[in-house]
Protein backbone atom coordinates (compact mmCIF):
# COMPACT_ATOMS: atom_id res chain seq x y z
CA UNK A 1 0.00 0.00 0.00
CA UNK A 2 0.99 3.41 -1.00
CA UNK A 3 2.75 5.45 2.22
CA UNK A 4 0.32 8.32 1.26
CA UNK A 5 -3.34 6.87 0.88
CA UNK A 6 -5.08 4.37 2.85
CA UNK A 7 -7.04 3.51 0.01
CA UNK A 8 -6.59 0.29 -2.37
CA UNK A 9 -8.46 -1.07 -5.10
CA UNK A 10 -7.91 -4.33 -6.65
CA UNK A 11 -8.26 -3.90 -10.59
CA UNK A 12 -7.76 -6.64 -13.68
CA UNK A 13 -6.06 -5.62 -16.77
CA UNK A 14 -8.42 -6.31 -19.69
CA UNK A 15 -7.74 -6.33 -23.84
CA UNK A 16 -10.82 -5.86 -24.86
CA UNK A 17 -12.98 -2.66 -24.38
CA UNK A 18 -15.83 -1.36 -26.30
CA UNK A 19 -20.06 -0.58 -25.03
CA UNK A 20 -20.44 -4.16 -25.99
CA UNK A 21 -17.65 -5.59 -23.68
CA UNK A 22 -18.78 -2.53 -20.99
CA UNK A 23 -22.12 -4.33 -20.86
CA UNK A 24 -20.96 -7.57 -20.62
CA UNK A 25 -18.62 -6.12 -17.63
CA UNK A 26 -21.57 -4.45 -15.60
CA UNK A 27 -23.92 -7.78 -15.60
CA UNK A 28 -21.13 -9.69 -14.39
CA UNK A 29 -21.44 -7.51 -11.36
CA UNK A 30 -17.99 -5.37 -12.52
CA UNK A 31 -17.27 -1.82 -13.49
CA UNK A 32 -15.35 -0.88 -16.45
CA UNK A 33 -12.54 1.51 -16.10
CA UNK A 34 -9.83 3.38 -17.80
CA UNK A 35 -6.56 4.42 -16.22
CA UNK A 36 -4.47 7.10 -18.33
CA UNK A 37 -1.24 9.23 -17.88
CA UNK A 38 1.16 11.32 -20.14
CA UNK A 39 2.59 7.79 -21.55
CA UNK A 40 0.07 5.25 -20.15
CA UNK A 41 -3.22 3.91 -20.67
CA UNK A 42 -4.74 1.13 -19.63
CA UNK A 43 -8.05 -0.91 -19.26
CA UNK A 44 -9.13 -2.22 -16.22
CA UNK A 45 -11.90 -4.17 -14.56
CA UNK A 46 -13.31 -3.16 -10.92
CA UNK A 47 -15.56 -5.19 -8.85
CA UNK A 48 -18.24 -3.05 -8.26
CA UNK A 49 -19.14 -4.26 -4.60
CA UNK A 50 -15.58 -3.83 -3.66
CA UNK A 51 -15.68 -0.11 -5.36
CA UNK A 52 -18.59 0.76 -3.62
CA UNK A 53 -17.45 -0.92 0.17
CA UNK A 54 -14.04 1.83 -0.23
CA UNK A 55 -16.80 4.78 -1.40
CA UNK A 56 -18.33 4.14 1.89
CA UNK A 57 -15.40 4.53 4.16
CA UNK A 58 -14.43 7.07 3.04
CA UNK A 59 -17.64 8.72 3.50
CA UNK A 60 -17.96 9.70 -0.32
CA UNK A 61 -15.09 11.43 -0.60
CA UNK A 62 -12.73 8.78 -2.39
CA UNK A 63 -10.59 10.37 -4.57
CA UNK A 64 -6.60 9.38 -4.18
CA UNK A 65 -5.87 5.66 -4.18
CA UNK A 66 -3.93 2.93 -5.34
CA UNK A 67 -4.61 0.79 -8.37
CA UNK A 68 -3.20 -2.84 -7.63
CA UNK A 69 -2.97 -5.05 -10.77
CA UNK A 70 -2.06 -8.13 -7.80
CA UNK A 71 0.83 -8.97 -9.57
CA UNK A 72 3.22 -6.89 -8.13
CA UNK A 73 2.46 -3.87 -10.35
CA UNK A 74 0.86 -0.70 -8.57
CA UNK A 75 -0.21 2.71 -9.70
CA UNK A 76 -1.01 5.79 -7.60
CA UNK A 77 -3.95 7.11 -8.77
CA UNK A 78 -6.90 9.64 -8.83
CA UNK A 79 -10.55 8.56 -9.28
CA UNK A 80 -11.29 11.84 -11.80
CA UNK A 81 -14.65 10.36 -13.22
CA UNK A 82 -17.61 8.48 -12.43
CA UNK A 83 -20.54 7.92 -14.49
CA UNK A 84 -24.07 6.85 -13.02
CA UNK A 85 -27.11 5.85 -13.73
CA UNK A 86 -28.87 7.07 -11.24
CA UNK A 87 -32.03 5.42 -12.11
CA UNK A 88 -30.96 1.37 -11.45
CA UNK A 89 -28.64 3.00 -8.93
CA UNK A 90 -25.80 1.32 -11.35
CA UNK A 91 -21.91 2.59 -12.21
CA UNK A 92 -21.33 2.37 -15.18
CA UNK A 93 -17.11 3.61 -15.76
CA UNK A 94 -14.40 5.36 -13.81
CA UNK A 95 -11.73 7.15 -14.91
CA UNK A 96 -8.45 7.58 -13.24
CA UNK A 97 -5.58 9.82 -13.71
CA UNK A 98 -2.22 8.37 -13.02
CA UNK A 99 -0.11 10.96 -9.90
CA UNK A 100 3.38 11.14 -10.08
CA UNK A 101 4.85 11.17 -5.91
CA UNK A 102 6.12 14.78 -5.67
CA UNK A 103 4.82 16.60 -8.41
CA UNK A 104 1.62 18.82 -7.33
CA UNK A 105 -1.77 17.51 -8.83
CA UNK A 106 -5.00 19.50 -9.30
CA UNK A 107 -8.84 17.84 -8.64
CA UNK A 108 -11.57 18.67 -6.16
CA UNK A 109 -12.66 17.84 -3.15
CA UNK A 110 -15.49 17.44 -0.76
CA UNK A 111 -16.56 20.96 1.47
CA UNK A 112 -18.11 19.93 4.55
CA UNK A 113 -20.25 23.36 6.60
CA UNK A 114 -19.69 22.96 9.87
CA UNK A 115 -21.59 24.98 13.17
CA UNK A 116 -24.83 26.94 13.01
CA UNK A 117 -25.46 30.41 11.11
CA UNK A 118 -26.90 32.76 13.34
CA UNK A 119 -29.20 33.55 10.77
CA UNK A 120 -30.90 30.56 10.06
CA UNK A 121 -31.03 30.03 13.78
CA UNK A 122 -32.84 33.05 15.01
CA UNK A 123 -33.93 35.02 12.07
CA UNK A 124 -35.23 31.95 10.02
CA UNK A 125 -33.34 32.13 7.13
CA UNK A 126 -32.31 29.96 4.78
CA UNK A 127 -28.93 28.58 3.33
CA UNK A 128 -27.55 28.68 -0.41
CA UNK A 129 -24.27 26.31 -1.03
CA UNK A 130 -22.81 27.47 -3.94
CA UNK A 131 -20.08 25.34 -4.29
CA UNK A 132 -19.92 21.56 -2.21
CA UNK A 133 -16.36 20.94 -4.12
CA UNK A 134 -13.33 23.07 -4.11
CA UNK A 135 -10.66 22.94 -6.96
CA UNK A 136 -7.13 22.31 -5.02
CA UNK A 137 -3.75 22.19 -5.89
CA UNK A 138 -1.01 20.18 -3.86
CA UNK A 139 1.21 16.94 -3.53
CA UNK A 140 -0.39 13.65 -3.53
CA UNK A 141 0.50 13.30 0.03
CA UNK A 142 -1.32 16.70 1.08
CA UNK A 143 -4.35 16.38 -0.81
CA UNK A 144 -7.21 16.67 1.96
CA UNK A 145 -10.23 14.26 1.81
CA UNK A 146 -12.32 17.41 2.87
CA UNK A 147 -12.26 20.93 3.94
CA UNK A 148 -14.80 22.48 6.10
CA UNK A 149 -15.85 26.17 6.49
CA UNK A 150 -17.44 27.64 9.65
CA UNK A 151 -20.50 29.62 9.55
CA UNK A 152 -21.00 29.97 13.03
CA UNK A 153 -21.08 33.49 12.41
CA UNK A 154 -22.78 33.91 9.53
CA UNK A 155 -25.60 35.88 9.63
CA UNK A 156 -28.61 36.79 7.77
CA UNK A 157 -27.72 38.77 4.37
CA UNK A 158 -24.49 37.98 4.86
CA UNK A 159 -22.19 35.19 2.91
CA UNK A 160 -18.53 33.41 3.10
CA UNK A 161 -16.49 33.46 0.14
CA UNK A 162 -13.81 30.83 -0.87
CA UNK A 163 -10.90 32.55 0.45
CA UNK A 164 -12.71 32.34 4.13
CA UNK A 165 -12.04 28.47 3.70
CA UNK A 166 -8.96 27.76 5.97
CA UNK A 167 -6.39 25.31 4.36
CA UNK A 168 -4.27 22.49 5.33
CA UNK A 169 -0.04 23.59 5.29
CA UNK A 170 0.40 22.65 1.16
CA UNK A 171 -2.86 23.36 0.05
CA UNK A 172 -3.79 26.01 -2.22
CA UNK A 173 -7.28 27.19 -3.89
CA UNK A 174 -7.97 27.21 -7.21
CA UNK A 175 -10.57 29.92 -8.58
CA UNK A 176 -11.65 33.53 -7.89
CA UNK A 177 -11.29 33.78 -3.89
CA UNK A 178 -13.88 36.52 -4.22
CA UNK A 179 -16.85 33.85 -5.49
CA UNK A 180 -19.38 33.41 -2.85
CA UNK A 181 -19.56 29.98 -1.23
CA UNK A 182 -22.29 29.91 1.09
CA UNK A 183 -24.97 32.82 1.83
CA UNK A 184 -27.70 33.41 4.35
CA UNK A 185 -30.60 34.69 2.80
CA UNK A 186 -34.37 35.64 3.82
CA UNK A 187 -36.57 32.80 4.08
CA UNK A 188 -39.53 33.11 0.63
CA UNK A 189 -42.24 33.04 3.09
CA UNK A 190 -40.65 35.92 5.17
CA UNK A 191 -40.04 37.30 1.07
CA UNK A 192 -43.13 36.60 0.34
CA UNK A 193 -44.02 38.56 3.80
CA UNK A 194 -42.46 41.32 2.93
CA UNK A 195 -43.39 41.87 -0.68
CA UNK A 196 -47.02 42.02 0.63
CA UNK A 197 -45.53 44.42 3.54
CA UNK A 198 -44.32 47.18 0.96
CA UNK A 199 -47.72 46.49 -1.10
CA UNK A 200 -49.56 47.18 1.17
CA UNK A 201 -47.81 50.26 2.51
CA UNK A 202 -48.05 51.71 -1.15
CA UNK A 203 -52.10 50.82 -1.47
CA UNK A 204 -52.10 53.21 1.57
CA UNK A 205 -50.31 55.67 0.52
CA UNK A 206 -52.19 55.81 -2.47
CA UNK A 207 -55.21 55.85 -1.13
CA UNK A 208 -54.08 58.46 1.74
CA UNK A 209 -52.94 61.11 -1.39
CA UNK A 210 -56.51 60.08 -3.43
CA UNK A 211 -58.10 61.32 0.14
CA UNK A 212 -56.23 63.88 0.56
CA UNK A 213 -56.96 65.48 -3.46
CA UNK A 214 -60.51 64.95 -2.69
CA UNK A 215 -60.85 67.28 0.12
CA UNK A 216 -58.85 70.09 -1.67
CA UNK A 217 -61.00 69.66 -4.70
CA UNK A 218 -64.39 70.15 -2.67
CA UNK A 219 -62.62 72.62 -0.51
CA UNK A 220 -62.26 74.69 -3.50
CA UNK A 221 -65.61 73.58 -4.94
CA UNK A 222 -67.16 75.57 -1.80
CA UNK A 223 -65.01 78.59 -2.19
Amino acid sequence: MSDITDSTLLVKSRDQHGSSISKKIRAEGSIPAVFYGKDTLKHYTVDDSQFRTLMRASGGSLSLLELDEGNGDKELALLKDMQIDSVKDSILHLDFVQVTRGQSLETKVPLELVGESPGVKNMAGILEFHQSEILVRCRPSQLPKNLTLDISQLELGGSLQLKDIPLPEGVELLGDLDSNIVTCVGSASGRAGAGDSEEEKATDETAAAEESSDTTENSGASE
